[in-house]
């Protein structure tokens, strides 16, 4: 097993590479980020050698993807570490059903599909692709085990379905929202738009874990599942839910700084607010400020 994980490792570093030297737009926007987001905390030598392994991650995800829609699911099983399941279980104790937060750190796929093996079936919120294909593909990928996918285009219906059953429901917070659908929250020092979904449940009673994964060298998977984020509710609806959604990001922030090579820092998570940081041209991080709304 260990030369095999060895040889897996070896080969996504070289395939990693190529995909780094040719693939100039994510390289770009990887780069990007991590500037914006670390400032002088690392150096440009450091910030292109963390890129890199950011690329070489996703080539192992990939490849882990092949094992989610072929592997025999006993092998699915073997390869998840649970940390934390009672934290969901007081959790779903309370009769609310329970929202686990989710972020694209780790293998997420893998670790969703693990937690249904071992624990039962969870309902994911995703967004259905626009290829037939690729549609039929995700939903297989995350059906498989068990579990449920809810089409985040029509989802609170079905969200709020399954809560009354008293199931748990994962949302993955940490992608960029459309500016009718979230709120400005710090991450990594910076306002991101962040969705609320999760912080308007959890002023509404519903439990929300933060549950978060990562690869472990010897190619297994490990997701924490960690006590339920409190809230503190006060006459100010608007104010307690930022308050909630802020610790989300927080936790979020924390466990990604941990093993920083495992976050999806493809993905353009500030354009809403700072569209400039992914423009051919533009201004070097000490000159920009962030931007504020009324």
């Amino acid at each position: 097993m260990a030369s095999y994980q060895h040889f897996i490792n070896q080969l996504a570093g070289v395939l990693a590479g190529l995909w780094y030297r040719l693939d100039s737009r994510h390289r770009r926007i990887t780069l990007r980020n991590l500037e914006f987001a670390y400032g002088l905390e690392l150096t440009p030598e450091a910030r292109e050698r963390l890129a890199r392994e950011v690329f070489r991650h996703f080539v192992l995800f990939a490849w882990e993807t092949l094992e989610l829609l072929l592997a025999p699911l006993s092998h699915i099983r073997r390869k998840v570490i649970i940390v934390g399941q009672e934290h969901l279980a007081a959790a779903l104790a309370q009769g609310r059903g329970a929202i686990a937060i989710v972020a694209h750190a780790g293998n997420w796929e893998y670790t969703g599909m693990g937690y249904g093996l071992q624990y039962g079936p969870v309902a994911v919120v995703g967004r259905e692709l626009d290829h037939p294909l690729a549609r039929w593909l995700a939903r297989y990928l995350r059906e498989r085990a068990g579990n449920r996918m809810i089409a985040k285009q029509r989802g609170l219906r079905e969200i709020m379905r399954h809560l009354k059953q008293n199931h748990t429901v994962g949302i993955v917070i940490d992608q960029n929202t459309a500016t009718q659908e979230g709120l400005l929250v710090d991450f990594f020092g910076h306002p991101a738009r962040t969705t609320p979904v999760a912080a308007l449940l959890a002023r509404r009673g519903v439990p929300v874990v933060p549950s978060l994964s990562r690869r472990l060298p010897d190619g297994r998977h490990l997701v924490v599942i960690f006590p339920a984020i409190p809230m503190e509710k006060t006459g100010e609806a608007q104010a307690d839910i930022k308050r909630h959604l802020e610790l989300q990001s927080r936790a979020i922030e924390a466990w990604v700084r941990a093993e920083p090579s495992q976050w999806l820092w493809l993905h353009r998570r500030w354009k809403n607010q700072f569209p400039e940081i992914y423009e051919e041209s533009r201004p070097k991080t000490e000159d920009r400020r962030p931007k504020t709304e009324n």
